[in-house]
C-alpha cells in the first residue's frame, strides 16, 4: 500500500511495536505534529543517514517505521513531548518538498503472520536473544533471571533489535531492511552474538575475574 506520510529523520531506529517518547521543538516539526493529528496521527521516523536532524539536508536512509501518536504532554521549555509507537516498516519512493519538513510517497510494508522461517533459524533466534539478555544483566550484577522472550517469530524479529541497545544505530538498521522474516532473524542473531561477545568480553576485562562464572547454574 502507497501512501504520503510526513517524515521524521531522527538519530535512531524505531522497529515495529517499540514506543518512544520524544521531543518536538523546531517549528517544522511543530507544523508536522498539527497535520498529523488534523490527519491520522501518523508520520515516518526514519534514521538519519547523512547530515543532523536539526538542518534543512538531513538525507535519510530509506527504510523506516510508521509510528502512531499515542499521547500528547504539556510543552515544557519551548518542547512538546509525545509518545509514539512503531507500526508497520517503509521503504520511501519519492521523497517530498511540498512543507516545512520532509515528506514522502511510500511504500508501507504489511507483514505476513502467515510467514515461516526454518525451525532451526528460529530456535537460534530465541538462543541468540537469551544469551544476548543474559549476558547483559550478568554485566549488571543480575545472575538470577529468566527473560521473557517473545515465542512469535514475527515478534522476535524486531524484538532482538529492541533490546539490542549496545548497537549502533547503522547495525540496527541493517536488522529493519530486510523484507523476509528469515533474513531479519538471520540478522538479529548475528548482531546480538556479536554484541553478547563484545560485552562478555569487557565484563570479563572489569568484572569478578576467571575463577567466577557469567550465569548462575540454578
Amino acid at each position: 500500500m502507497n501512501r504520503s506520510l510526513p517524515l521524521f529523520p531522527l538519530d535512531m531506529v524505531l522497529f515495529p511495536g517499540a514506543v518512544a517518547s520524544l521531543q518536538i521543538f523546531e517549528p517544522r516539526y511543530r507544523e508536522m505534529l498539527r497535520d498529523c493529528m488534523a490527519d491520522d496521527r501518523r508520520f515516518g521516523i526514519v534514521l538519519i543517514k547523512s547530515g543532523r536532524d536539526t538542518g534543512p539536508t538531513a538525507e535519510p536512509f530509506n527504510t523506516g517505521t510508521v509510528a502512531h501518536i499515542s499521547e500528547i504532554g504539556k510543552p515544557r521549555r519551548g518542547a512538546i513531548p509525545i509518545s509514539v509507537t512503531g507500526e508497520s516498516r517503509f521503504k520511501i519512493i519519492e521523497e517530498l518538498r511540498v512543507h516545512s519538513y520532509l515528506s514522502a510517497e511510500v511504500e508501507v510494508l504489511e507483514d505476513d503472520p502467515e510467514e515461516k522461517a526454518p525451525d532451526e533459524i528460529v530456535a537460534a533466534s530465541h538462543d541468540a536473544t537469551m544469551r544476548y539478555l543474559g549476558t547483559m544483566l550478568a554485566s549488571q550484577g543480575v545472575y538470577k533471571a529468566e527473560p521473557e522472550v517473545p515465542e512469535d517469530p514475527l515478534e522476535l524479529s524486531y524484538y532482538m533489535g529492541m533490546i539490542a541497545s549496545t548497537a549502533s544505530n547503522r547495525e540496527l538498521q541493517l536488522l529493519l531492511n530486510p523484507n523476509s522474516l528469515t533474513e531479519r532473524l538471520q540478522a538479529g542473531i548475528a548482531l546480538l552474538e556479536q554484541e553478547a561477545d563484545d560485552l562478555q568480553k569487557a565484563f570479563m576485562r572489569s568484572g569478578p575475574g576467571r575463577d567466577r562464572s557469567l550465569f548462575s547454574t540454578n
